[in-house]
């Protein structure tokens, strides 16, 4: 009886310095509020009340909590944002060598499908 006794005065002593440090807030939605709830978090892989911490932790810390297909999406025009800066460095070099502008054909390209993508994106309609 004895270790049981340690056990539990440990484990009162343990909740009331826990409850000192941590609050606990509880929130209420509604059936419909909540089934979105669930479909975000699965979207994302987590529970729903891990994307509801997450989410509140980002907005204290004016944070964007952005969606995981908008955070690739963005990432992908970040990928097309680097390569026409590539791009534009390589014809940089190459009209300074030849004293004139080559190869814009392929700079224009990578522009246009930066552009496409964003405003595929304004849109709603990238996949």
């Amino acid at each position: 009886m004895e270790n049981k006794e340690k056990v539990s005065s440990y484990q009162k002593a343990y909740r009331q310095d826990y409850k000192k440090h941590n609050k606990r807030v509880n929130a209420t939605f509604s059936n419909k509020e909540y089934v979105l709830l669930e479909k975000i978090a699965v979207l994302e892989d987590k529970k729903v009340s891990t994307l509801v911490y997450d989410i509140t932790i980002d907005y204290l810390l004016n944070k964007p909590s952005l969606p995981k297909k908008v955070h690739d999406d963005l990432r992908a025009v970040q990928i097309l944002i680097r390569n026409i800066a590539n791009n534009v460095n390589q014809v940089a070099h190459h009209s300074n060598i030849i004293e004139g502008l080559i190869d814009e054909h392929d700079l224009l390209e990578h522009i246009k499908k930066l552009e496409d993508t964003v405003t595929a994106y304004t849109k709603g309609s990238l996949v």
